[in-house]
C-alpha cells in the first residue's frame, strides 16, 4: 500500500490486488458491500492520515479507481470543498493596484490548487471574467504556477469575491509588470490566454 499527497485536496493510493480490504479479488467485490466498501476505504484514510497527513476531517470526499496493467490499483480520493462554504466568511487581502501597473500576479504551490480556484468560482457563480481583465495567462516557473490577471476592470461587480477565493488556493505574489516579464521570460507557458475559463470547461 503506498499513499501519495498530491495537494490539501487530492490523494493518490496505490494498492495490490492482495492488499484490497476484506481479501476482495476485485473492486466489483468489493463495492458489492456499500457499507463495508465505505468502512474499509475509512480505515485506508485512517492511514493515510497517519503516514502522509491527508485529513478528510468532516468533508466529503471523490473516489476515483483504476485498474493498472501490473496488476496494482490506483485509487484517487478528491477532498470536495464544502457547500456551505461561502467567500463572504474570508477577509479578503487588499492589494492596491496603479493605474501603470493594473495587474495582478498569483502563485500556487501546485495545479490542483488552480483548479479548485477554478472549481470554486464556477460553484459561486462567478462568472463574466472577460469583465473582470482582459488576460488571464499561467505559467509555471520551477514547482510553482503563477496566473497572470492582466488590465483588470476595477469597477468588476465580484472583484472584491475574486481576491477572497484566490488567498484561499494561492497566495499574492506581485503586481509589478517587470514581474510578468520575467515569468514569461522564464517560465513556461501553460495556458495562454482565459486560463480560468478553460480549466473550468476541461477540468471538473
Amino acid at each position: 500500500m503506498k499513499f501519495e499527497k498530491l495537494s490539501e485536496y487530492k490523494l493518490k493510493i496505490t494498492l495490490s490486488m492482495e492488499e484490497l480490504p476484506n481479501n476482495n479479488n476485485d473492486l466489483d467485490s468489493l463495492m458489492s458491500d456499500p457499507a463495508s466498501a465505505r468502512k474499509s476505504f475509512l480505515n485506508i484514510l485512517n492511514k493515510a492520515k497517519d503516514e502522509v497527513g491527508f485529513n478528510i476531517g468532516n468533508n466529503k470526499v471523490r473516489i476515483d479507481a483504476k485498474y493498472q496493467s501490473d496488476g496494482n490499483f490506483i485509487f484517487t480520493v478528491t477532498k470536495l470543498v464544502p457547500k456551505k462554504k461561502t467567500v463572504q466568511k474570508v477577509k479578503p487581502k487588499k492589494v492596491s493596484i496603479n493605474r501603470e501597473e493594473n495587474c495582478l500576479i498569483y502563485k500556487f504551490d501546485n495545479i490542483e490548487n488552480f483548479f479548485s480556484l477554478c472549481n470554486f468560482l464556477q460553484k459561486q457563480k462567478i462568472n463574466r471574467l472577460n469583465s473582470f481583465c482582459k488576460t488571464t495567462e499561467l505559467y509555471k516557473l520551477e514547482d510553482y504556477y503563477y496566473l497572470i490577471l492582466d488590465q483588470i476592470n476595477n469597477e468588476y461587480k465580484y472583484i472584491g469575491k475574486i481576491y477572497s477565493c484566490m488567498t484561499e488556493f494561492g497566495t499574492f505574489f506581485s503586481t509589478q509588470e517587470v514581474m510578468t516579464f520575467m515569468l514569461k521570460e522564464r517560465g513556461r507557458l501553460i495556458i495562454k490566454n482565459n486560463a480560468i475559463q478553460i480549466c473550468q470547461k476541461h477540468f471538473k
